[in-house]
């Protein structure tokens, strides 16, 4: 007898914050996910963030499969609403071309994009 189960939950990895933020750099697009999962670091400057703790006025956070996202959602000077938690949701690494950007954040750990919305 063979049985094949399969789970799914609601349930968030690490802390979750909540960021409102600009696009203030240029953003540079990564592959499309397949047999690599991409990922790419996108710079914002911070009009609300959830943690008090963090205290430069910008940051950066990691979207994974850029693009899943709709066409010219990523747009410089355009404001975001966004979801991100300070763990990999995903139980595989990913492939982070510009992922040296997180440096100068000095975070003590990276974030990861949960779900962003382009506010009108």
């Amino acid at each position: 007898m063979t049985a094949i189960g399969f789970a799914q939950t609601d349930s968030i990895r690490g802390n979750q914050f909540e960021l409102k933020g600009k696009i203030i750099n240029e953003i540079s697009l990564t592959p499309h996910c397949g047999h690599i999962a991409f990922g790419t670091v996108i710079e914002l400057e911070i009009i609300e963030f959830s943690d008090s703790n963090y205290k430069l006025d910008s940051i950066g956070v990691i979207f994974t499969c850029p693009e899943f996202f709709e066409d010219e959602f990523f747009e410089v000077g355009k404001s975001y609403t966004i979801t991100v938690a300070d763990e990999n949701q995903a139980d595989f690494g990913w492939s982070i071309p510009n992922e040296s950007i997180l440096t100068k954040y000095k975070l003590s750990k990276k974030l990861w994009v949960i779900k962003a919305v382009k506010n009108e």
